[in-house]
C-alpha cells in the first residue's frame, strides 16, 4: 500500500516540479481541440420512424389468406432500402445526380449515401430510417424521398406478387384439371372395355370352376349309367321284332282307329305334332286304315276278322326308352360341353384379371394424384384471391410512416460538450506524459540513492540555497502561472456549461469575428 502512494507523491512532485512547462501545454492542447470543435465542418442527422402495423383482418382471414412473410420483409429490408437502384431513383428525384461528372463520380456519391444511411430495427414493429449531411435540407428530403420510395415500391411488389401467384395459380388449375378431366375419361373408358373382368372376384371365379369340375365329375358318372343302361336297351332289342301280327275285326279297328285318335287328341293338348308318341300312335292309325281299305267291298260294311301286322308294343316300349337314353346322353354331353366352355372362359379370366386391375389402378393412382394436386391448387387459389383482395385494399401488414423526418436544427457532430471535455483529459494526459518522458530521459542524479547505487558513500546533503529575492520572485511567477492557469480554465468551463445548456454565444462570435470576416 505505502509502494502506490509513494509513487503517486513522486509523480506529483515531478508536475509540481515541471508546472511550467506542464500547465502551458496542457492549456494550449484544450484550446486547440475546443478551438477545432467550433471550426470542424457541421452533420445534421435527419430521421424517419416507419411503424409496421398488423391489420386485425390479417388475423382474421389466418389459414384462408396467404400474405407474404413479414420477418422475411424485415430480414432483407436493410439490403433492400440501401440498393443501389433505390438510392439512384432518390438522388435522381433530389436532381442529385447531375453533380457527377461521370459514372465513377455517381458511383461514389451513391456509396457515400449509402454509407451515411443507418437503418435501426426495434421489436420488428419500430424502423428508423436516419441518415447525416452537412446539409440539413438535403437531409430531410434525402430521408423523406428515400422512405417514400421504398413503402411505393414495397406495395407495388406486394401487390404485382399476389397478382402473378393468382394468375400461376389460375393457370395450373386449369391444366390440372384437363389432367384430371382426361385421366377420368381413361379410367371409365377401360373400365366399359374391361368391366366384366373388373367387377368379377377371382375367388369367387376359382369356386365356380370348382362346381363346374364337380358337375362335370358327376355328369360322367352319370353318363356312363346311361350307357350302360343304352347297352341294356339295345340287346333287348336284338331279341324283339318290330311288328307283330294281329286279328281284328273291323268294327274294332275302327273303334281302335277312334281310339287313337283321342289319344292323339290328348296328347296334342300337351304336346306338338312332332312329338314321338303323337308321330307313333298316326303311323299306327295310318296301317290300320290301310288294312282296312285292302278288304273286299262286299265285306265292308260285315264283320270280319282281319290280320293286321301291327308294331310290337315291347319293341317300340324299348325303342322309346333307348332315345330317351340317347337324348340323355347327348344332353349329358353338351351340358359337359358349355361346361368345359365355361371353365376355359373362366381360366382366362383368371388369366386377365391381375394385369387389367394393375392397369385399372395405375389410371386411378394417375386419376386420383392429378385430382390431389387440383384440388390442393384449387384451394390455394382460393386463398390468393382473398390475399389479392387484401393487398388491393391494403388490409394486410403495412409500413405506415409515423414521423416523417423534418430539418434537423442542432447538429449531431461536432459534439462540443464532448470534445471540450476530451480536450480537457487529453490535455492532462499528454502534459504529464511529456513530462514524464523528459524526466525519464534525464541522466542527472536527483536523489541520494541515485548515489547509492554507485557504491559512494553519502557523506552529507546541501539543499538548494535560494535568495529572498528568488524566492519571491518564484511566488510571483507561480501566482501569475496559477492564476492565468485557474482563470483559463474557468473559461473553458464556462464554454463547456454554454455548450451543454445549448448556448450559442461563443459560437456566434466565433463566426463573427473569424468566419464571416474572411468570408
Amino acid at each position: 500500500m505505502e509502494q502506490p502512494y509513494s509513487e503517486i507523491l513522486r509523480y506529483l512532485k515531478l508536475i509540481i516540479k515541471k508546472r511550467y512547462l506542464f500547465v502551458p501545454l496542457s492549456l494550449f492542447i484544450m484550446s486547440i481541440i475546443t478551438c477545432y470543435s467550433y471550426f470542424m465542418p457541421k452533420e445534421y442527422e435527419a430521421k424517419s420512424t416507419i411503424f409496421i402495423e398488423r391489420n386485425v383482418i390479417h388475423r382474421l382471414v389466418e389459414g384462408i389468406a396467404i400474405t407474404p412473410s413479414m420477418d422475411e420483409r424485415i430480414r432483407v429490408l436493410r439490403d433492400t432500402m440501401l440498393g443501389r437502384s433505390l438510392v439512384l431513383n432518390v438522388l435522381r428525384n433530389l436532381d442529385l445526380d447531375i453533380h457527377a461528372n461521370n459514372s465513377e463520380d455517381l458511383e461514389r456519391m451513391i456509396n457515400s449515401f449509402q454509407n451515411k444511411t443507418d437503418i435501426k430495427i426495434r421489436n420488428n414493429s419500430l424502423i428508423t430510417v436516419s441518415f447525416i449531411h452537412r446539409d440539413p435540407a438535403l437531409a430531410k428530403n434525402y430521408i423523406n424521398n428515400l422512405v417514400n420510395e421504398y413503402l411505393e415500391k414495397n406495395i407495388f411488389a406486394k401487390r404485382e406478387e399476389a397478382y402473378n401467384a393468382t394468375k400461376f395459380l389460375e393457370k395450373q388449375v386449369a391444366f390440372f384439371k384437363g389432367k384430371m378431366d382426361k385421366g377420368e375419361d381413361e379410367v371409365i373408358k377401360f373400365r366399359q372395355e374391361q368391366g366384366i373382368y373388373i367387377a368379377t372376384d377371382e375367388g369367387s371365379i376359382i369356386n365356380e370352376i370348382k362346381n363346374h369340375l364337380e358337375e362335370i365329375s358327376t355328369i360322367e358318372i352319370q353318363k356312363k349309367e346311361l350307357i350302360a343302361r343304352k347297352k341294356s336297351i339295345e340287346a333287348q332289342l336284338s331279341n324283339e321284332d318290330p311288328f307283330t301280327v294281329a286279328m281284328y275285326s273291323t268294327s274294332e279297328i275302327k273303334k281302335t282307329i277312334e281310339s287313337l285318335e283321342n289319344r292323339i287328341k290328348q296328347l296334342l293338348v300337351r304336346y306338338t305334332e312332332n312329338y314321338p308318341d303323337i308321330i307313333k300312335l298316326k303311323a299306327e292309325i295310318e296301317v290300320l286304315k290301310n288294312q282296312n281299305n285292302n278288304s273286299p267291298e262286299d265285306y265292308v260294311n260285315n264283320e270280319r276278322d282281319t290280320e293286321i301286322s301291327a308294331a310290337n308294343p315291347v319293341y317300340q316300349r324299348l325303342k322309346q326308352r333307348l332315345a330317351e337314353v340317347e337324348t340323355e346322353i347327348i344332353a349329358f354331353n353338351a351340358k359337359n360341353d358349355h361346361l368345359n366352355t365355361l371353365i376355359r372362359n373362366k381360366k382366362k379370366e383368371l388369366r386377365v384379371i391381375p394385369e387389367n386391375r394393375k392397369k385399372l389402378a395405375d389410371l386411378e393412382k394417375e386419376r386420383d394424384s392429378f385430382r390431389s394436386v387440383y384440388q390442393q391448387l384449387l384451394a390455394r387459389l382460393g386463398q390468393s384471391e382473398v390475399s389479392k383482395q387484401m393487398e388491393i385494399e391494403d388490409k394486410a401488414t403495412t409500413f405506415r410512416i409515423i414521423e416523417p423526418a423534418i430539418m434537423p436544427s442542432i447538429p449531431i457532430t461536432p459534439s462540443r460538450v464532448r470534445m471540450i471535455l476530451t480536450g480537457i483529459i487529453f490535455g492532462f494526459i499528454v502534459s504529464f506524459g511529456v513530462i514524464f518522458l523528459l524526466d525519464y530521459i534525464d541522466n542527472s542524479v536527483k536523489t541520494s540513492d541515485v548515489l547509492k547505487t554507485f557504491g559512494l558513500p553519502v557523506l552529507a546533503i546541501i539543499p538548494k540555497i535560494q535568495s529572498s529575492e528568488t524566492i519571491i520572485k518564484r511566488k510571483k511567477k507561480d501566482i501569475l502561472l496559477y492564476s492565468f492557469a485557474g482563470v483559463y480554465m474557468l473559461c473553458i468551463l464556462g464554454v463547456l456549461v454554454m455548450e451543454y445548456l445549448g448556448l450559442t454565444y461563443v459560437e456566434e462570435f466565433i463566426h463573427s469575428s473569424f468566419v464571416n470576416h474572411y468570408l
